[in-house]
């Protein structure tokens, strides 16, 4: 693990001291030291105790993290937490079918990690409440699954990465890609060199989006808790184009494309070209084109990170456009001998030579969730296959590039501190204000 000392907004080694010896431990960031739990259980399950789960925003992919975990053997969903009680109808009834009843309900993710009988989290937030969600449950003794990207700065995520460590907790990344065999399999034919030396990466995240138009304030949904949804943002009126799915395209609760559908691709290059810590450099460019919308962030993004021996490129593209080695939502690879593309979440295929013929390729999936349980069990986070030291890195390159973009010039970075170079206005952006009571720690 990376040293504990990294604070990522902090470069006074004194202040940094001080803010420390300030902050007490405890879930709100404002408990009592004396209230912080105790040092969690390492004992392992064994194969036929039942894993409690609890799964935290059950709308869109978290009815995903409902079928995966209660189809997993010995795991019961026993919870499902949502801000918005209109939402949990389909979660209930796939889970009254799987179990018999239906889950218990809350509102609050507090009463959650409050509830000693819940083993794991599940979480499937919008992406600002993702750090702290998963920080509150290590602290409270749960392991966790975390969505893609973990953080929604670069600061979070190593707070997660620390909070796993200091409490043993298994903290799986949502980044699924990585369990499947046909990736795993393109992953050792390029460490195995067969591609010769790999000069370039490049994500691609070539996905439709359309204007999601423009929307006027209005009451909050009946139903719907939106202090406790807008958590650690700052207030605002309630507005519906800001509410479900399109938060992703608001930087106060999402990280654009990039930080969405791009955050797979970005691990996925970043994994094979085996760079485990953050770049020299990162520059990017792009906008909101082809319409006008209430959303902020670009819709077409360029990102280029520079290490000291190849490049990592990024491309979001969300109007119409042509596909790259047939590849839309994918990765490709380019090496001496020849490309590597990765095709989508479970296949790829190679062109060698200078006349790029066809060579080896492949395709296999996976189940993520079950890694997870088998980590759980075994009480070791190094069976997983996206450990959150994978997923606060390959979430962080995302944040690098959209701040990149939203100053609007190239950055240079330190990466043995994952700050930024002589560049107080850059390094303002690794972290955000945060809403009391809903504060991500600076320590765990």
């Amino acid at each position: 693990m990376r040293e504990r000392n990294r604070r990522h907004f902090l470069h006074d080694t004194a202040a940094l001291a001080a803010a420390i010896a300030a902050i007490p431990a405890g879930l709100a960031g404002s408990a009592k030291a004396d209230d912080a739990p105790a040092p969690a259980d390492t004992s392992g399950n064994s194969p036929n105790e039942t894993i409690r789960v609890a799964v935290i925003g059950v709308k869109g992919r978290g009815m995903d993290h409902v079928r995966g975990l209660s189809e997993q053997k010995n795991v019961r969903v026993t919870t499902v937490c949502d801000i918005d009680e209109n939402v949990i109808g389909p979660a209930q009834k796939h889970l009254e079918k799987v179990n018999g009843s239906p889950a218990k309900f809350v509102q609050d993710l507090r009463r959650v990690f409050d509830d000693k009988e819940i083993d794991a989290v599940s979480i499937a937030t919008p992406n600002h409440w993702h750090a702290l969600a998963a920080i509150w449950a290590c602290q409270a003794g749960k392991d966790v699954y975390v969505e893609k990207p973990v953080s929604h700065n670069v600061s979070e995520g190593r707070r997660i990465v620390e909070a796993a460590r200091k409490y043993n907790r298994i903290v799986q990344t949502g980044t699924q890609c990585r369990t499947q065999k046909g990736i795993k399999d393109a992953m050792e034919f390029l460490h195995a060199g067969k591609l010769g030396d790999i000069y370039m990466a490049k994500g691609l995240c070539y996905k439709p989006r359309g204007s999601i138009g423009h929307k006027e304030d209005a009451q909050v949904p009946e139903g719907v808790d939106f202090n406790l949804w807008l958590g650690p943002a700052p207030e605002r009126t309630f507005n519906p184009n800001r509410f479900h799915y399109n938060w992703h395209w608001f930087w106060d609760y999402g990280n654009g494309d990039l930080g969405n559908q791009g955050i797979h691709q970005m691990d996925l290059a970043r994994w094979g070209l085996n760079k485990a810590g953050f770049p020299n450099t990162v520059q990017s460019s792009g906008g909101r084109f082809g319409y006008t919308d209430d959303g902020e962030t670009p819709n077409t993004l360029t990102t280029a990170f520079e290490f000291d021996d190849c490049m990592l490129q990024f491309e979001v593209r969300g109007l119409i456009t042509n596909d790259e080695a047939k590849v839309k939502i994918g990765d490709i690879f380019y090496g001496t001998e020849g490309i590597l593309a990765i095709t989508s979440y479970q296949a790829w295929q190679t062109y060698m030579g200078p006349n790029l013929e066809p060579g080896e390729s492949g395709t296999g999936g996976g189940d993520h969730y079950a890694n997870f349980i088998e980590a759980v069990r075994a009480r070791d986070h190094k069976l997983l296959n996206a450990d959150i030291e994978e997923g606060h890195v390959s979430s962080a390159y995302c944040h690098l590039g959209n701040i990149a973009y939203r100053l609007g010039r190239k950055l240079r970075i330190n990466p043995s501190t994952e700050s930024f170079i002589n560049d107080p206005e850059a390094d303002a952006m690794l972290t955000r204000d945060y809403r009391e009571p809903f504060v991500v720690p600076k320590t765990v």
